[in-house]
């Protein structure tokens, strides 16, 4: 991939709960707050229900009209594309009667394909072409090797469904998944196939479980094809994130630290990420992908979005010249 990234932002961060962020006043404004700190892109989390109306291509034409419209009130805003949409296939769906799916299981290939075809065709009207999805559920132990294979064969059969709409599955390595170990990200990227399916580079969430994103990019630069950008101050050292619930006694409730939060904008002074060194790769490499934005567990979201606007503007473009929109 050669020529320029483009700059997005995650959505995720206006909805800590179920009940938030379920206006279309709510959402106008904050797609503003994101056009005005100067993203062009937004990536949307897949949800359901009444409570989640951006969470499903259905919802979003049940109050915006259709795929066509809420893109056409994007673009007015300033914003040009859904850049991507982050799914995973675990959590419940409502409207498909799913409690989730797990892509370890062969037989629930086919249905978590089927699943995300609405999510690609709304992408494909919206100019977007990465699904997100997290690869491996949590696990307290090491995977098999046909537990991995397994897997793999899912996110073929996944990618291959939804590459017709031109779009690309792209597999999230979040700090609670199995895939966030070397030795098992290794082993799926070497079981699936390339051309179906990439790598998202999500920094915090890989530096919070252990691992140095910049050598994980440097070992799998050919699959990244999608970047999360955000920073932290923590790294799990005592495999907190591998224990069962680990995502409401961790990473909501804190842990054994009784962390408030877990993940920052880029540049916050203490922060672990060494986004030169990535940055640096990344222009050498000429990645033309998007670069989304995060600000997860942020008590203020807009004060994030220009946080993290006023770094892509002052240090990204210094960083990498050739590399970033102006």
């Amino acid at each position: 991939m050669t020529g320029p990234a483009r700059l997005g932002y995650a959505i995720n961060q206006w909805k800590p709960n179920f009940d938030d962020f379920t206006r279309r006043e709510q959402h106008v404004r904050a797609l503003k707050v994101i056009a005005a700190c100067g993203f062009t892109g937004v990536e949307l989390r897949a949800g359901t229900g009444r409570w989640d109306p951006l969470g499903r291509p259905a919802s979003i034409a049940a109050n915006y009209g259709s795929a066509a419209a809420f893109t056409d009130l994007l673009r007015q805003i300033g914003v040009e594309a859904v850049c991507s949409w982050y799914f995973d296939p675990a959590e419940p769906v409502g409207e498909e009667l799913s409690p989730g799916r797990s892509v370890l299981e062969g037989g629930q290939h086919r249905a978590i394909a089927e699943s995300v075809k609405p999510f690609a065709e709304f992408l494909a009207v919206a100019g977007g072409s990465r699904l997100v999805v997290r690869p491996l559920p949590p696990m307290t132990g090491e995977l098999s090797a046909d537990a991995i294979a397994i897997a793999a064969q899912g996110w073929n059969q996944v990618g291959a469904a939804t590459a017709g709409l031109g779009v690309t599955i792209s597999l999230h390595v979040d700090c609670l998944s199995s895939a966030a170990d070397a030795k098992t990200l290794d082993a799926l990227l070497e079981a699936t196939d390339p051309a179906l399916v990439g790598l998202t580079l999500d920094t915090a969430e890989l530096t919070l479980a252990g691992l140095d994103p910049v050598a994980v990019y440097q070992r799998h630069r050919d699959r990244v094809d999608h970047v999360h950008l955000k920073d932290t101050h923590h790294v799990d050292e005592a495999g907190e994130r591998r224990r069962p619930h680990a995502e409401t006694a961790m990473l909501q409730a804190g842990g054994d630290r009784g962390v408030e939060r877990w993940f920052y904008e880029c540049g916050t002074p203490g922060g672990l990420v060494d986004f030169p060194a990535l940055l640096a790769a990344l222009r050498a490499d000429g990645y033309s992908g998007w670069l989304v934005f995060e600000s997860e567990q942020t008590p203020n979201p807009a004060r994030s979005v220009m946080l993290n606007g006023w770094y892509a503007r002052h240090m990204l473009h210094d960083l990498s010249k050739n590399l970033f929109l102006s």
